[in-house]
């Protein structure tokens, strides 16, 4: 992968370091800055560096930290010529930063990537105020690593080995101690299998009858408080009258965002999915099972069975994928693996950004954001992006940021015009909270933007930086899920949000 960094400002380099560092592979930085004068501001741009251009300096201060890198860099008159560190070829699979560039010449640079398809991460640093954007095309989520996901046992549908195994213990002629550490699947599987037996074939529906289960389970226990066990099949005793299942509605609907060469491999793989689920009515086992309480014996057997049942299952979902379909295994692995959590992420581009709103939806989500503030409602980092979204637009209607000239206390009036039109084109006229601190008779907003006058403070450039370089592993790995779209660092109170703008 090649990361391409458009202008190299304090949170451009914080965001390259951090991607150096683990060793990213290529980086090119593009800036069209004079050579540099002052390392107030960045600490990759040294005073001994100063006669040089600040791209070559950036690359090579970056190189010092993890030679293996390939970094190459270029001077250019303006950050428009940016396209043809691509065009030369050999940038392969590209993902492109924008570091603080004027909202003109940020358009210019979403539009280019969002015809290209290539994923964009727009990080800009503003005195105190600081935020991340990604514009990207859709994004497979394939391995999103979700927290506390519950177990996937398939102890309604059991696999054949599972039933065996189950089977083959005798219950009566266990030992206490034996008894103790049966794994508590083959415990629900046990109860699950008795009470089918005395209700029709039916496993717990109601309430009551849930209930009555987990007492059976209960009752199985010789030594209710040291089994620990038993414990834990009582705890997961929904596991055994509840199969986690795949939406077919969703994998239908998720395909068809996929088709059209938005997501080929991810379209292939749920084309196998749905074929795979309508002949086994179930979708392919995970292969892992959690920590418990068992016997070493038991439970390597266990996970033995559970391991070679998801084999199984992917070598089927491969017949159904093709040899043709330029899939790799460990890819249709990872795919049965996250069944389950599956989902294509698509973001608002930022010329919709920066357009009238008309999403009734985006509206919605805009004004619950603004009736649940932070503990200081005037530091609730959803304000604070309307602040920097107006001086962006003061900035494209005057050609500077507000607060740079010598008596900055003459932008507070066109800036309060900015987030006055900034709130209207956003329909959030009528909230109570933007009355009372955005459009409120002090000010406060545009006179703080103009106070901080677009400064580049390098520690809240780096926390930027770690952001958007945590946001880039994410879309370069294809791991856990990226933030949609834009994150919001409120440096004056040291809180921060995401937020779907």
């Amino acid at each position: 992968t090649t990361v391409v960094l458009l202008r190299a400002s304090a949170a451009g380099t914080e965001t390259l370091k951090n991607l150096v560092l683990p060793g990213i592979g290529r980086i090119v930085v593009v800036d069209d800055d004079a050579p540099t004068t002052s390392a107030a501001s960045n600490f990759f741009t040294p005073p001994s560096k100063q006669e040089q251009p600040r791209a070559q300096t950036a690359v090579e201060t970056l190189q010092e930290l993890n030679p293996d890198v390939h970094g190459e860099w270029k001077r250019v008159n303006s950050i428009t010529e940016w396209t043809s560190v691509l065009d030369g070829g050999g940038a392969g699979k590209a993902l492109v930063v924008a570091a603080d560039l004027e909202l003109p010449l940020l358009r210019g640079v979403a539009k280019e990537c969002t015809d290209r398809k290539i994923p964009l991460i727009i990080v800009q640093s503003y005195g105190l105020i600081g935020s991340v954007r990604i514009q990207s095309p859709p994004l497979p989520i394939l391995e999103p690593k979700p927290e506390n996901e519950p177990p996937v046992l398939s102890l309604v549908q059991p696999f054949d080995s599972f039933v065996q195994l189950a089977q083959s213990i005798d219950w009566d002629k266990l030992d206490n101690a034996q008894h103790g550490h049966v794994p508590y699947p083959l415990i629900l599987w046990n109860v699950a299998r008795e009470w089918k037996a005395s209700h029709g074939g039916a496993l717990p529906s109601s309430f009551q009858e849930k209930e009555e289960f987990r007492q059976s389970i209960r009752a199985k226990s010789r030594n209710w408080d040291s089994e620990l066990n038993f414990q834990e099949a009582l705890q997961n005793a929904y596991l055994a009258y509840t199969d986690r299942e795949v939406d077919l509605d969703f994998v239908a609907s998720l395909k068809e965002q996929c088709d059209g060469g938005v997501a080929p491999k991810m379209y292939a793989m749920l084309c196998a999915l749905q074929a795979f689920m309508e002949k086994n009515n179930r979708a392919p086992l995970h292969g892992t099972i959690p920590d418990m309480t068992a016997s070493t014996n038991l439970y390597v057997k266990l996970q033995k069975l559970y391991h070679d049942q998801a084999l199984q299952d992917l070598q089927e979902f491969a017949t159904f994928l093709g040899r043709d379909s330029g899939i790799a295994q460990d890819e249709a692995q990872s795919f049965c693996r996250n069944v389950y959590s599956l989902d294509l992420l698509t973001t608002r581009t930022l010329e919709e950004e920066y357009n009238v709103i008309d999403d009734a939806e985006v509206l919605d989500k805009w004004n619950m954001i603004l009736m649940d503030p932070y503990e200081v409602p005037e530091q609730t980092p959803f304000l604070w992006y309307i602040a920097l979204k107006a001086a962006n637009v003061f900035c494209d209607k005057y050609n500077r940021y507000p607060g740079i000239i010598e008596n900055y206390l003459q932008d507070v009036e066109p800036l309060q015009e900015c987030i006055v039109k900034v709130v209207a084109d956003m329909k959030l006229e009528e909230s109570e909270l933007v009355q009372h601190t955005l459009l409120g008779a002090e000010k406060k907003y545009a006179t703080e933007m103009v106070r901080e006058a677009n400064a580049e403070v390098h520690n809240i450039a780096s926390v930027l930086g770690g952001v958007a370089s945590q946001e880039a592993v994410k879309i370069i790995t294809g791991q856990y899920v990226p933030l949609n779209n834009t994150y919001i660092y409120n440096g004056i109170a040291s809180t921060g949000g995401v937020y779907n703008v």
